[in-house]
């Protein structure tokens, strides 16, 4: 989930609870906390490598949240001077935890289970954005500036209306893993791996993906569209081209990706330490392009997870070899919005 919508959850959170005895100080604490975890944001000043390593993992851990709330409590205490800890621990705890519990609703995936497991969860429920969840928290917060009187109970509406949109958004999720399973049953192959994400603007579109022995299938819907989409030219605006990506119910087109081509670089690439780590981090990998010239070899991967054909491909990893076979470089692409 984006930090301004942990934010404002903060906000909503501490008014909801409105502890008279800390005052706005309590507004503070939950607006600090609604930040706090995803300040591990500063690891992408060092390498992007140790970013996506680290980012959402021991800021987010269930295991460490008390403490950091006990910290953080002692901490408010000391400038607020004001004495009452438990009063502080109450909104910093809930918080912190509803931090984590948001990005668990994403699909990037959350390390709760640091330091002592580094596997990446996920519910696959809401898109990282979502103007909808962010408004159910917005609007209701606006509202409680001029209704200053019910600002309590609009707040706690508000987190009921979340509750509300969460389980819709989970009944969304399970319409759109049933085409999965469709699909699914018609390869008659071993199926390692299925998903539906959450897509950009409705909770209604979904991404779709079969993962088999050899390949990654792709598709795309949109649960409440009736008629195939005409497809958008490259020239076209990015919603027109990102519209035409869903198909309707019982009519998705799956694309198909090879993992792991039948080539000799692909296979000294995959020995890379940088290969190693992108195949922990990434969740559909596959290899994009193997390409040779001038004595030089480069593989490139992609998660098909973060790819929107003809729009978005974000994570490529590439691995450069020499003819021997030696890594002379590797690295993140730059990011590709319009392929």
């Amino acid at each position: 989930m984006d930090t301004i919508t942990h934010t404002l959850a903060g906000v909503v959170i501490a008014k909801a609870m409105d502890d008279k005895k800390i005052g706005g100080w309590g507004t503070v604490a939950g607006l600090a906390m609604g930040i706090f975890p995803d300040s591990d944001f500063v690891l992408g000043l060092f390498n992007r490598n140790f970013f996506l390593q680290y980012h959402r993992d021991f800021t987010h851990s269930i295991f460490l949240l008390p403490f950091y709330a006990l910290f953080f409590s002692w901490l408010f205490v000391k400038i607020s001077k004001r004495p009452y800890f438990w009063s502080f621990y109450k909104i910093c705890l809930p918080v912190l935890m509803s931090h984590v519990l948001l990005d668990l609703l994403t699909s990037y995936g959350t390390m709760i289970l640091s330091p002592f497991f580094n596997h990446r969860f996920s519910w696959d429920l809401v898109f990282i954005i979502d103007l909808i969840f962010s408004g159910i928290i917005l609007l209701p917060l606006l509202a409680g500036l001029f209704l200053k009187r019910r600002a309590q109970w609009i707040c706690r509406g508000s987190l009921a209306g979340l509750a509300v949109y969460i389980l819709f958004c989970w009944f969304q999720h399970g319409q759109a893993l049933s085409e999965v399973r469709d699909f699914s049953k018609g390869l008659k192959r071993e199926i390692l791996q299925t998903a539906a994400l959450p897509q950009p603007a409705s909770p209604f579109r979904w991404a779709l993906y079969v993962e088999t022995e050899d390949k990654v299938f792709q598709g795309f819907v949109d649960l409440t569209r009736k008629k195939v989409p005409e497809i958008a030219s490259p020239q076209a605006s990015f919603f027109d081209r990102l519209n035409s990506l869903y198909d309707p119910s019982g009519s998705i087109s799956f694309q198909s990706m090879e993992k792991l081509p039948d080539s000799p670089w692909v296979k000294k690439a995959l020995a890379a330490d940088g290969i190693k780590f992108y195949y922990w981090f990434a969740r559909f990998p596959v290899v994009k392009s193997v390409n040779s010239r001038d004595g030089r070899h480069r593989v490139e991967f992609m998660d098909v997870r973060f790819f929107l054909p003809g729009i978005r491909l974000p994570f490529v990893y590439y691995v450069e070899l020499d003819d021997q076979g030696q890594v002379r470089s590797e690295g993140f692409v730059e990011d590709r919005r319009r392929l």
